[in-house]
């Protein structure tokens, strides 16, 4: 298997991850990044690139991505777009490095452009996981009938610590047993 087969499965894989278990951030982030890898591999379709001069094929698909990793990032409640965009803006760095610096290697252009996905990747599994670890616990905790603790799932009732204390006959008579107060005026 190729390493351009590996990485398609690999993000196709991460796409499907955040789509089933992600909220609207991870969707998005993984949409426009699994367009990205698209429209990069249409790039490459007729010849593969030869990273001597500044690609500027990627360097459209790159800002395109970079712009809707920013706007996630500063729209979403969470941290790992912050570090996805700030990524996606060190490919964008490399690019211009290239394009003021033409006697930068070839291969290490391509290694700074081509590589930067996987930490990417990375942060969106890491991200889609916390999320749906986060989603659970207040799902569980909404389940919860009132006078529990939250997550006890297990159906026996313990008492809430934010409920106020018992009176004194409500401690002698026992929970399950109501006493009459006389009322107060």
């Amino acid at each position: 298997m190729t390493e351009i087969t590996a990485f398609l499965v690999l993000i196709t894989t991460v796409t499907i991850h955040a789509g089933w278990r992600g909220g609207a951030p991870e969707r998005c982030a993984a949409a426009a990044m699994a367009l990205a890898t698209i429209a990069t591999s249409l790039t490459n379709l007729k010849a593969p690139l030869p990273f001597r001069t500044v690609q500027w094929q990627l360097v459209w698909i790159d800002t395109a991505l970079f712009v809707v990793l920013l706007v996630i990032a500063l729209t979403a409640n969470r941290f790992w777009p912050l570090w996805i965009a700030a990524i996606q803006c060190l490919a964008l760095g490399a690019h211009a490095s290239r394009a003021f610096a033409p006697d930068i290697l070839p291969l290490a252009y391509w290694l700074i452009i081509g590589k930067l996905s996987y930490p990417m990747l990375l942060l969106l599994v890491i991200g889609t996981e916390r999320h749906h670890r986060r989603s659970r616990r207040s799902r569980r905790s909404a389940d919860d009938p009132p006078g529990t603790a939250p997550g006890a799932g297990d159906g026996v009732s313990s008492p809430d610590p934010t409920a106020p204390a018992p009176s004194g006959a409500d401690r002698q008579m026992g929970p399950d047993h109501e006493a009459k107060r006389p009322e107060r005026r």
